[in-house]
């Protein structure tokens, strides 16, 4: 494993989403073929591992590969520092993305979500003010299971495990369900009826603020990021492939969600809400629309979003 050079990089740290927006949970089990799964079939949540099979490491840090076709590394900062670690993922078409990870051999899932290709990937220790030093880098060629894999698994910002409770209550919430759709209206219509937002959190949140989840199903309370992030992992956990994705709505930095099911392939940034008309799976302003009875064609239009990155 080589070393390599300390050279000092600027990060492009992406904005925390305060305009609306760790918990680290990964266990080592044992591999899971995934698939999007059928009504009716118990859908086997797949586990991040860090198999230790491909790795590139030093003394300080390393990135595991192992499992690239599943649509995730793992980066792990070995040592002890006082300083701001980053993980910086340049996929295959420029796009960048950068994650803050702790210190101290903690294990965290970053996924790889622009599909197959060359993916650039580095842990990165703050020198002074914007400048980084490179820890650890590695560029790897991913070819991935298929197009559902990444968007099937946790990640540092969809985190949960199958002991979550978000897990459960998914389960219980669509345990009567005869098709997808019915798991998905299930899900969305409990959050978006359920949960109000937070006006406080959104006044206060800090940069690098990423969601507890579990603690946000409690507090039925939160931000953009909140919502979209639990909406996601709870779909994911039934087998629906789901995306959440963060960019601009209008000029507010924003998170939503896109998701598959058999009957509609990829919904692309929309939602089919009443049977007759298509929206964007927004739930933080459907939730917010639904108990002030506005209309969400008047509140907002499909062409204001403006989608930056995808989790």
């Amino acid at each position: 494993m080589k070393l390599l050079p300390k050279v000092a990089i600027i990060m492009l740290a992406i904005s925390v989403i305060s305009g609306c927006s760790k918990n680290n949970q990964t266990e080592a089990e044992s591999e899971t073929t995934v698939v999007p799964a059928e009504p009716h079939v118990i859908f086997e949540i797949p586990v991040p591992t860090a198999s230790g099979v491909n790795v590139e490491a030093n003394d300080r840090a390393k990135i595991d590969y192992s499992n690239i076709q599943d649509g995730y590394v793992i980066a792990v900062f070995s040592g002890k520092s006082d300083k701001i670690i980053r993980v910086a993922v340049t996929a295959p078409h420029g796009e960048r993305y950068i994650y803050t990870i702790s210190d101290g051999d903690v294990e965290e899932i970053i996924p790889l979500t622009e599909g197959d290709g060359e993916y650039l990937i580095g842990i990165y220790e703050q020198a002074e003010g914007s400048e980084y030093n490179s820890v650890v880098e590695i560029t790897i060629d991913v070819i991935l299971k298929d197009d559902f894999v990444t968007f099937l698994h946790p990640n540092q910002f969809v985190n949960y495990t199958k002991r979550s409770e978000l897990v459960e209550l998914a389960a219980e919430l669509t345990r009567d369900a005869e098709s997808t759709g019915e798991k998905i209206d299930a899900i969305y219509n409990y959050i978006v009826d359920n949960f109000t937002y937070d006006y406080d959190r959104a006044a206060n949140v800090q940069s690098g603020y990423i969601p507890n989840l579990d603690d946000v199903l409690h507090k039925k309370e939160g931000i953009c990021f909140d919502y979209s992030a639990l909406v996601t992992a709870m779909f994911r956990s039934q087998g629906i492939p789901t995306r959440l994705e963060i960019g601009y709505h209008g000029e507010e930095y924003h998170a939503w969600i896109s998701k598959y099911c058999e009957e509609n392939g990829w919904m692309e940034r929309r939602y089919h809400h009443d049977g007759d008309t298509w929206n964007m799976m927004d739930p933080t302003v459907e939730s917010s629309e639904r108990k002030t009875h506005a209309s969400r064609h008047d509140a907002r239009a499909d062409d204001e979003y403006r989608l930056m990155y995808n989790y």
